[in-house]
C-alpha cells in the first residue's frame, strides 16, 4: 500500500511542471486570440458594410456577377475568405462547395476556443490539487515555508485556469454570433442569386 501511495505521489508531482507550463502556454495563446478578436472587431464595420451592399444588390435584383463583384471588394472577415475560396476553386460555379468549406473553417476556429474553454479550468484544477499534497505534508511537519509556497502555486493556478476559461468562453460566444450572422447572410444571398 505504501508503495502505491509513493508511486501516485511521484506521478502527481511529476505532472505539476508540465501542467504549469501548459497553463502559461494557454495564457500566451489566449493573448494572441484576444488580439485577433480585437482585430476582427475593428474590421466588423467593413464586413457589415459589405454584407449590407450585398443585401442591397440582391434586393435590387442584382445577379450573381454583381454580387461577386461586391464580394471581391471585401478585405476582411468571412466575405473576404469566401472570395479567396472562390478564387482557389475556380469561380462561382463552385459556390455551394465554397460555402461548405467556409462553414468547416468557422467550425474549426470555434472548436479551438471550445477546447480551451474546457481544458483551461481542468489544468487550473490540476495545478491546484497537485501542490496541496506537499502543502499538507509541510503543515503536518510544521514547515510553513513549504505550506505557503505550495498554497500560492495552488491558488494562482486556479485563478489563471478559471480566467482563461472565462476569456475563451466569451471570445467563443462573440465569434459564434458574428460568424452565424455572416454565414447565414452569405448563404442566403448566394444560393438565391440569379445566375
Amino acid at each position: 500500500m505504501k508503495l502505491l501511495e509513493q508511486l501516485l505521489s511521484l506521478i502527481s508531482e511529476s505532472v505539476l511542471l508540465p501542467t504549469l507550463a501548459a497553463i502559461i502556454i494557454l495564457v500566451a495563446w489566449s493573448a494572441m486570440l484576444l488580439g485577433g478578436l480585437l482585430r476582427e472587431w475593428l474590421g466588423r464595420r467593413h464586413v457589415v458594410g459589405i454584407l449590407a451592399d450585398l443585401r442591397r444588390a440582391h434586393v435590387d435584383g442584382g445577379d450573381q456577377v454583381r454580387l461577386l463583384h461586391i464580394l471581391s471588394t471585401a478585405s476582411t472577415g468571412l466575405p473576404a475568405r469566401l472570395h479567396q475560396l472562390l478564387a482557389q476553386w475556380g469561380g462561382a460555379g463552385d459556390m455551394p462547395h465554397c460555402l461548405v468549406d467556409l462553414e468547416i473553417e468557422v467550425a474549426a476556429a470555434l472548436s479551438r476556443l471550445t477546447w480551451m474553454t474546457r481544458i483551461a479550468p481542468m489544468l487550473g484544477l490540476m495545478g491546484t490539487l497537485i501542490p496541496l499534497g506537499p502543502a499538507l505534508t509541510g503543515l503536518a511537519s510544521g514547515d510553513l515555508a513549504t505550506l505557503s509556497s505550495n498554497l500560492v502555486v495552488a491558488f494562482t493556478a486556479t485563478v489563471v485556469g478559471v480566467l482563461l476559461g472565462c476569456c475563451s468562453y466569451t471570445m467563443n460566444l462573440v465569434r459564434k454570433n458574428w460568424y452565424q450572422r455572416d454565414l447565414s447572410t452569405l448563404e442566403h444571398l448566394f444560393t438565391n442569386a440569379k445566375s
